[in-house]
C-alpha cells in the first residue's frame, strides 16, 4: 500500500538536459542538497574487425577500484580481459576547479616495486566541456570530443532521492594495440552521503532495467539517449542530437522479450511520438560480469535504432543492465 508520506513523491522521476562544463558542475555544490558521491567513466567500442571492446571506471572522491577491460574472447561473449588486472587503483592526484578536471598520478604507482601489483599501469584522465583524453599506459589510449548536451535525472523520494547526470564523447584511439572508436560516458550520481548504489533501494529494489546508447550516422553525426525503466515512477527517456532535446518523458513505455535464461534479446521503447527497438545478440552478452552481480542480474551490449529512422547507423553501441525476475513481476516480458 503507498505509505503517502508528506513532501514524497515515492520515486517518480523528472529528465531533461544540460550543457556539460567542469566550471558549472562544481564538486563541492550540492544538488537538490545531495553531496555528489560517485563517478562512472564507460564505454563500449568497436576495432575495424568489428570485435567489440568495453571497460568501466568507478571514482568515489580520490579512489578508484580499477578498471573492468572487457574484450570478446573464447565464446564470443564480452569477458573480462587479464589486463583489468594491471590497471591502476587507490588514491588518485585530482584537480577539480578551473576549465579540466582531471584525475591522474595513482599513488600506489609511486610505491616500491615489489609491493605493487606487477605491470601495473598509470591512469590519466583529462576531461573538458567539450573534450575527454583518457590513458591508462599500454591498455588504452583514447581521446575525443563530446556528443553535445548530457542528459539528467531526478528521483524525487523523500528518503532517497538521487540525481543521476550522464556526458557523452565519441573517441578514437587503441585498446590493448588495437584502432577503436566508440562513445565513453561520464556520470555523475548525487544521493544521500555514506550509501552507494548497489546498497540502496534502487539497486536493491527500485531498478528494472538502464540503458544507454550512441549511434554514429555515416554524417558522422550523433544520437544518444537514456532510458531508465523502473518501478514507484522511477521510469524516463531521453534523447539527445548535438545541442538539442529532440526527447524526454517520464511515461516511457517498454516491453522486453527474454529468452529461457532472462536475457533480453530485444526491448521495444515508446516514447510517444518516438520509437526505439533494441537487439541484443548473444555474443555481446556480458556473462562474467553479470554473475560477479547476482543472478537475476543481466549485463550486455547491443544495437538500438530509432523505428522509421532512414538515417544510415556507421557504428552503435548500447548498454543494457537488467534484473529478471524483476521484468516478471512487472508483467513487462
Amino acid at each position: 500500500m503507498p505509505r503517502y508520506l508528506f513532501g514524497d513523491f515515492d520515486h517518480r522521476a523528472v529528465v531533461g538536459a544540460f550543457r556539460p562544463d567542469p566550471e558549472t558542475m562544481r564538486v563541492e555544490e550540492p544538488q537538490f542538497g545531495l553531496p555528489l558521491q560517485t563517478t562512472y567513466l564507460y564505454g563500449f567500442f568497436h576495432d575495424a574487425d568489428g570485435r567489440t571492446y568495453g571497460l568501466e571506471r568507478k571514482f568515489v572522491s580520490g579512489l578508484t577500484s580499477g578498471c573492468f577491460v572487457m574484450t570478446q574472447r573464447g565464446t564470443g561473449e564480452l569477458g573480462l580481459h587479464p589486463a583489468t588486472g594491471r590497471t591502476s587503483r587507490g588514491e588518485l592526484k585530482r584537480i577539480l576547479h578551473g576549465p579540466e578536471r582531471r584525475w591522474s598520478d595513482p599513488v600506489f604507482s609511486k610505491l616500491p616495486a615489489d609491493v605493487v601489483t606487477h605491470g601495473e599501469q598509470p591512469m590519466d584522465l583529462r576531461w573538458r566541456a567539450d573534450s575527454v583524453d583518457y590513458s591508462e599506459g599500454d591498455i588504452l589510449q583514447l581521446a575525443g570530443p563530446s556528443a553535445g548536451l548530457g542528459i539528467q535525472v531526478f528521483s524525487a523520494a523523500r528518503e532517497n532521492p538521487m540525481l543521476y547526470t550522464i556526458i557523452c564523447h565519441w573517441v578514437t584511439g587503441t585498446i590493448l594495440g588495437r584502432e577503436v572508436s566508440g562513445p565513453l560516458w561520464m556520470d555523475n550520481a548525487y544521493w544521500t552521503h555514506g550509501r552507494d548504489y548497489k546498497d540502496d533501494v534502487y539497486w536493491i529494489d527500485v531498478e528494472v532495467s538502464w540503458q544507454i546508447f550512441c549511434n554514429r550516422f555515416t554524417d558522422d553525426s550523433l544520437e544518444w539517449g537514456h532510458f531508465v525503466v523502473g518501478r514507484k515512477g522511477f521510469t524516463t527517456g531521453a534523447i539527445v542530437n548535438d545541442q538539442e532535446l529532440v526527447a524526454a518523458t517520464a511515461s516511457l513505455k517498454t516491453k522486453y522479450v527474454l529468452d529461457d535464461d532472462g536475457w533480453p534479446t530485444s526491448v521495444s521503447y515508446d516514447l510517444g511520438n518516438r520509437q526505439y527497438e533494441f537487439t541484443g545478440p548473444v555474443e555481446d552478452r556480458m556473462s562474467q560480469f553479470s554473475a560477479a552481480r547476482g543472478p537475476a542480474y543481466r549485463a550486455q551490449t547491443g544495437r538500438t535504432h530509432r523505428v522509421g529512422d532512414s538515417r544510415m547507423v556507421a557504428d552503435s553501441h548500447t548498454w543494457l543492465e537488467s534484473f529478471r525476475d524483476r521484468i516478471h513481476a512487472e508483467g513487462l516480458g
